[in-house]
């Protein structure tokens, strides 16, 4: 019985790589003439058929299979989210392809080409920051978004609830006895910092209060607390509780306070966002923040997409709720 002839006998034989065989028998442009041509002729002379010429050329078939494309796979909030999202698909024996596009949105398009050529069912699409992005229109899969919700409504998207981080925070600072609360945003380009600012106000004023002193916007950075609190400080402010914009705020304002020989959380309660362990860990004292449960995202996503694979569809925009987790910052609620 002759054995049965393959592709990479025929790459052999025109002495090119198995890859570049591939693309010269699909007749793809990357392939010179002259090279398409030697290819072609020595799968004439191997009797490599069309079929099998076809066959071979083209991706395994993979049922369920999806492909996660994020923007920033060693950002502190993409991976959290790719962790949750591939635990789900691996309960479920669903095979997962990553590819990272690192915020550029012609390498995006490329990696979602390949994946669809390679025959994904379906895409995870995971932003680094939580601003609306454009949709994919035409795709002919499922697509979820995680982290940044699609412009489209009609679209499946999982997101953190922003506007309630924000009134959780407040709640927890009024609940443990503070009243006289200054509000540090961050980054005003960013979505999350004018949403969680608008549930700190939403929840102050439901509650009959109102901000001391609102520090609008402001870096995400050590130094946007330390400028800032400084600044309270100097200018005699009463205040007795501070809800900043993330973590790294936070710990500048505990820095000013130690400094300054403020008592926290005797004289001040400070809260912050996101939980990074780096930071809530080694700030003095330990700092009280919310989590984004991140990783919950991931898995809520993951579980839309294979609800999707299964012809249960999945519309709109839905929020994750972050998590507080009470450090030595901010006091005991009364």
């Amino acid at each position: 019985m002759s054995k049965k002839v393959t592709l990479a006998d025929v790459a052999a034989k025109a002495g090119v790589a198995v890859s570049t065989a591939s693309k010269a028998l699909r007749n793809s442009a990357q392939v010179s003439g002259p090279t398409r041509a030697k290819v072609f002729k020595a799968a004439a002379e191997l009797s490599f058929s069309l079929n099998e010429r076809q066959k071979q050329s083209q991706p395994p078939s993979l049922p369920k299979s999806v492909g996660l494309v994020t923007s920033d796979l060693d950002g502190q909030f993409s991976m959290p989210i790719l962790i949750g999202a591939e635990s789900y698909f691996g309960v479920e024996s669903i095979p997962v392809f990553l590819c990272n596009a690192g915020r550029d949105p012609a390498l995006e398009q490329h990696h979602i080409d390949n994946l669809l050529a390679y025959g994904v069912k379906g895409l995870l699409m995971v932003g680094w920051r939580t601003d609306p992005r454009p949709a994919l229109t035409g795709c002919p899969v499922p697509v979820v978004y995680a982290n940044q919700a699609s412009l489209d409504p009609h679209d499946c998207s999982v997101v953190t609830d922003n506007e309630d981080i924000g009134r959780l925070m407040v709640r927890h600072l009024v609940e443990g006895g503070s009243r006289k609360i200054v509000l540090i945003a961050g980054d005003p380009a960013f979505q999350s910092s004018v949403r969680r600012l608008k549930g700190e106000m939403a929840e102050l004023d439901s509650r009959g209060l109102a901000a001391v002193r609102t520090v609008r916007y402001g870096g995400w950075n050590e130094e946007t607390g330390r400028r800032t609190m400084v600044g309270l400080l100097d200018e005699g402010i009463d205040f007795d509780g501070v809800a900043c914009g993330n973590d790294e705020i936070a710990r500048g304002c505990l820095e000013i306070l130690h400094d300054r020989h403020v008592s926290v959380p005797d004289r001040v309660s400070v809260v912050g966002v996101d939980n990074r362990q780096v930071i809530v860990g080694n700030s003095r004292p330990p700092l009280t923040s919310v989590d984004l449960n991140l990783k919950a995202i991931g898995i809520r996503a993951a579980s839309c997409l294979a609800d999707m694979l299964d012809g249960r569809g999945h519309q709109g925009t839905e929020c994750v709720k972050g998590t507080l987790v009470q450090r030595a910052s901010t006091r005991m609620p009364l």
